[in-house]
């Protein structure tokens, strides 16, 4: 492995999680589900969140007892960074207390998970992009413009499971990519296992594990791999799936029952039930548009680089990269399908497509692609990537400083929520939050930044966008640009 491309990865995974770590975000319901699952296992060893339950409304009940209603894949592998912690000295989450905005150990879990595997994928991003033929420097532009120029940045700070789900499925991409080795078992067992762990973090990705199957048999039809490498993905997916057979038998009722079961929230139980445990209906198509376009919910709004994603596919394809365009595309369609077919479809309070988080590495498999074009054909690509990115990241900031979670209700979020709060206009009645999100310039000069005047307290951010361009122009002199072979990684 090549010692300057290591340090790349290294510096980009570090400069992402420094961007990442900046922002302490409060909890909303969604989060604190998780979270306080994970505070169970970890400070009283049990499944039952009771004495927490009043820290959100997204919760089961059942026999008498509230559980998380969230799949437990997320709160399990959250509960080791927060064991690591308490070892540390950090205390244990109050019982039977008011609802909290800030718990020191939701900065430290979210950062351990959503942080650190959000700056993951984006080092996974690299291998992939130069397995495509793309140069060092435009291997770091896409994962700087995944990881900082898309809403992936704003859910790398929010104990959400998507970021955890997208590295699951992008790193059982990247294990399946790698054929002809001496350990082609091992990494076909790896991809199978955290295939399964994805979906047993997030349910809906389920189609895009079996999507990630269907490539290795095609890959063993083809003979790239040998045939014992199916059950050794076989066995590497059962394990998640028994541990949360197990989980749903000690919690509910049985082993394929589950918290959407139980939900404790009226809203929510008229959306999810034993039948349909995600409330998948048939897809709404009047609601493709609004994902895809409209700053709303449009998915190429708020991740501008991905406007270079059909192009890239028209490239693979040209290139005979027929497989891994066709396990890209289908990822993307998988998520995109659920997403149509789902009641809450907006996300609720959310920057973005809140639901879509998961095809976006996928997405940017074709964009790195079209940068590994040679020619003008790459010029014109390089350049445009780096403006959508730098348009990207221009707005991605502007909500991910405002708490990052807008209103479904709110039509035009950039108009009457993002841009409002950063000119110093007057917070709305029904802002839940401060006018900015809590970071680490606010926490270490809380007075400076609580005496600037509403229109100038956006300065609190210019070390965080000048600590950024720093590193990433340190990232692009450091890149020496030249393409490695195919089927290089990280």
């Amino acid at each position: 492995m090549d010692r300057a491309w290591t340090g790349l990865c290294l510096g980009v995974f570090s400069l992402l999680l420094a961007s990442y770590a900046f922002f302490w975000h409060s909890r909303d319901w969604n989060t604190a589900s998780r979270l306080m699952l994970t505070y169970s296992l970890v400070d009283r060893g049990g499944l039952s969140i009771d004495g927490l339950q009043d820290q959100t409304g997204d919760k089961a009940f059942y026999r008498g007892r509230y559980f998380c209603d969230k799949l437990p894949g997320y709160p399990f592998l959250a509960a080791v960074p927060y064991a690591v912690m308490r070892a540390l000295g950090a205390r244990a989450h109050p019982l039977d207390g008011p609802a909290l905005a800030h718990w020191p150990s939701d900065y430290g879990v979210t950062l351990a998970t959503s942080g650190v595997l959000t700056a993951a994928t984006a080092v996974v991003l690299m291998g992939i992009a130069r397995s495509l033929g793309c140069s060092a420097r435009s291997a770091v532009l896409v994962a700087l413009a995944y990881g900082l120029a898309t809403p992936a940045y704003i859910y790398a700070t929010l104990a959400y499971g998507h970021q955890a789900s997208a590295f699951a499925l992008l790193a059982s991409l990247a294990l399946l990519m790698r054929t002809g080795t001496g350990r082609d078992g091992l990494r076909a067992f790896l991809a199978g296992l955290l295939a399964s762990y994805a979906a047993v973090v997030e349910l809906q990705v389920g189609p895009v594990s079996a999507v990630l199957g269907f490539y290795l048999l095609g890959q063993v039809a083809a003979r790239l791999r040998r045939w014992d490498a199916i059950p050794a993905f076989g066995l590497g997916a059962l394990i998640p799936a028994l541990f949360l057979m197990l989980y749903n038998t000690l919690a509910f009722a049985g082993p394929l029952d589950m918290g959407y079961f139980h939900h404790a929230t009226a809203q929510f139980a008229k959306v999810h039930s034993r039948e349909n445990p995600l409330g998948i209906g048939g897809p709404d198509w009047s609601r493709l548009v609004p994902l895809l376009w409209g700053r709303h919910r449009g998915l190429l709004f708020y991740a501008p680089i991905l406007a270079l994603s059909a192009p890239g596919w028209v490239a693979m394809m040209a290139r005979r990269r027929w497989s891994l365009a066709g396990v890209s595309m289908a990822a993307c369609v998988a998520v995109f399908g659920v997403n149509l077919s789902y009641p809450e479809w907006t996300g609720g309070w959310s920057t973005g497509p809140r639901l879509l988080v998961p095809l976006l590495p996928f997405a940017m498999i074709p964009v790195a692609a079209l940068l590994a074009e040679s020619g003008r054909i790459g010029q014109i690509a390089g350049t445009t990537a780096v403006a959508l990115a730098l348009a990207g990241a221009a707005l991605t900031l502007l909500f991910q400083a405002v708490g990052a979670r807008m209103p479904q209700d709110v039509l035009d979020p950039l108009v009457e929520v993002a841009w409002p709060l950063w000119r110093g206009d007057a917070v709305p009645m029904w802002w839940t939050g401060e006018r900015f999100a809590r970071n680490l310039f606010s926490l270490a000069s809380p007075s400076f930044v609580a005496g600037l005047p509403a229109a100038w307290a956006w300065v609190q951010f210019l070390p965080l966008v000048a600590i950024q361009a720093a590193g990433a122009a340190a990232l692009v002199v450091a890149a020496k640009g030249r393409p490695e072979p195919l089927n290089s990684a990280c």
